[in-house]
């Protein structure tokens, strides 16, 4: 029986939370409610405090919270019934009970549990006491009713690898695509002054190509990978952001030229471009998880081993992702740049 980490922990229900926050926006939009989430996205860097408040002092604000603890509930007792989910299914999580009990009570159990997940505050607080129950890793929910996360197959540099990258994705394209249909269906963004073409009189290649290579890797380094020394928060809040603004730029392209528009001047450097940020959240993810690790092993009391070890299969995964990621920003300007469009 191998516990499932501190850190994993963490990063599993940071991803739910990216899908779960990016579907409360869009339910808040189609019932035309503000966006308190999306607000504060929007606003951190002028308006951090009183951004955030918002969603708790304010009437859209606790909407916003209500329907993000529905969303968030149905999500987690769904993944209870049917063993599949985020977590089950990258990081091979399983629950279950020190002693034999039935699998109703066991289901029991797990409903209450998914109650008190969905909502941030009480799980936090919940999760607080891991400091306390430092043998299992167990919240003080689960070491009340002796329930513990243990991974049901054996991990590898392969699949660590792998958790990383698909965590990465969900996180990033589950924004994106649903900030798409927000803009584009839901509430219409306006449309472009201009098609965002360069000049033919205007237009140098290389000096383009280092202008967008220079803003996506000022994006993927400083902004995301960086922020993985936030415990992945400064991550986390400039990918709603950029990406609110990624895609306002898109549906307005969208609505002012139509499709066609986004086949041509977006379509050939979007994978590209976006796999290159997924793979800078990979490396972000993996500062969390070395920050976390050495919090366990500290609050464990454990050896140097399980920390070093750690910390070398994750600096192993994250070379590779180093690499992947400029390359394919790289790439993306290239095409970019041969296309003669502002960079999006």
């Amino acid at each position: 029986m191998k516990l499932i980490s501190l850190s994993e922990k963490f990063i599993i229900y940071v991803t739910e939370q990216t899908i779960l926050i990016s579907l409360t926006s869009l339910i808040a939009s189609i019932f035309h409610i503000k966006d308190a989430f999306l607000g504060f996205f929007l606003a951190y860097k002028i308006d951090f405090i009183p951004g955030f408040l918002h969603i708790f002092d304010t009437n859209y604000g606790l909407y916003n919270l209500l329907i993000l603890f529905l969303i968030s509930f149905c999500y987690y007792s769904i993944e209870s019934l049917t063993g599949h989910g985020i977590a089950e299914d990258i990081f091979k999580l399983e629950i279950i009970n020190k002693y034999e009990i039935s699998k109703n009570k066991l289901l029991k159990l797990l409903l209450v549990r998914d109650i008190i997940k969905s909502f941030f505050i009480s799980n936090i607080i919940n999760s607080l006491f891991i400091l306390k129950n430092k043998k299992f890793l167990q919240n003080e929910y689960d070491n009340k009713f002796n329930l513990m996360s243990i991974k049901n197959k054996n991990e590898n540099k392969k699949s660590l690898f792998l958790q990383y990258f698909y965590s990465s994705m969900i996180m990033y394209y589950s924004i994106f695509f649903i900030l798409i249909i927000i803009y584009t269906f839901v509430q219409p963004a306006a449309p472009l002054a201009s098609s965002g073409t360069v000049k033919s009189g205007s237009y140098n290649y290389w000096h383009f190509f280092s202008t967008i290579l220079k803003n996506n890797i000022t994006l993927d380094v400083f902004e995301y990978m960086i922020g993985g020394f936030s415990l992945f928060t400064g991550t986390f809040i400039e990918l709603f952001s950029s990406n609110i603004y990624e895609a306002i730029i898109m549906s307005s392209l969208d609505i002012t030229h139509g499709s066609s528009s986004f086949v041509k001047y977006i379509l050939p450097q979007f994978f590209p471009e976006t796999l290159g940020y997924v793979f800078g959240l990979s490396i972000a993810l993996v500062m969390t998880d070395i920050i976390l690790s050495f919090t366990q092993s500290m609050i464990r009391n454990e050896k140097s081993q399980y920390f070093t070890q750690r910390t070398h299969d994750l600096l192993y995964s994250s070379g590779f992702y180093l690499i992947l990621s400029i390359s394919l920003l790289v790439i993306g300007a290239l095409i970019e740049a041969g296309l003669g469009i502002y960079n999006f």
